[in-house]
């Protein structure tokens, strides 16, 4: 593999960078209503990043994004450790996006599916194994927390497509893809 980076990759760089700031903004809007958490917000530009770049850039904005946040902002915490969990769910959801629909170019709503409900899994999991060592043993704490993002979910279903048809039709560069 070459050091330099091709054109399309390059193309990606400022893009990259603006769904990194997205990602920053849009939880602090989302908790000045109290809407934060439930919403997923910081979720939005990382898929979107999944849909639009190649799985290096989105790995990248997967990691970027919540540590550059929570180095502004102090959020998302780290103790209890949701910042490891969101950057485990960014990294998981974002290479599936970016490997099954920009690299493999399947199905937009099974890519799309598919990620979601790995990432539900992934957090359901992550949750089941760390809450004990905070002494949350409820049995439905994991999936009180996992159905707690169903809003967000919700909302990725609904103005993911969206935003992927205007600029499929608007910006065409950015869905012409250079792996």
């Amino acid at each position: 593999m070459s050091a330099m980076l091709t054109s399309g990759e390059l193309r990606q760089i400022p893009l990259t960078a603006f769904l990194a700031v997205a990602g920053i903004l849009f939880p602090q809007i989302f908790h000045l209503f109290g809407l934060g958490a439930v919403f997923l917000p910081m979720f939005l530009p990382v898929m979107l990043g999944g849909l639009l770049l190649s799985w290096r850039f989105a790995l990248t904005l997967a990691v970027i994004t919540p540590v550059a946040s929570w180095l502004f902002t102090g959020m998302p915490p780290l103790i209890p450790p949701v910042l490891p969990v969101i950057i485990a769910e960014l990294v998981l959801i974002s290479l599936i996006l970016s490997l099954m629909y920009v690299r493999f170019k399947l199905n937009f709503w099974l890519t799309l599916i598919t990620a979601i409900v790995a990432d539900r899994l992934l957090l359901l999991i992550l949750v089941s194994l760390i809450a004990p060592q905070f002494g949350w043993t409820h049995p439905l704490f994991s999936t009180a927390l996992v159905i707690s993002g169903l809003p967000g979910v919700f909302l990725q279903i609904t103005v993911l497509p969206l935003t992927m048809r205007l600029i499929k039709n608007r910006w065409k560069l950015f869905t012409e893809s250079e792996e």
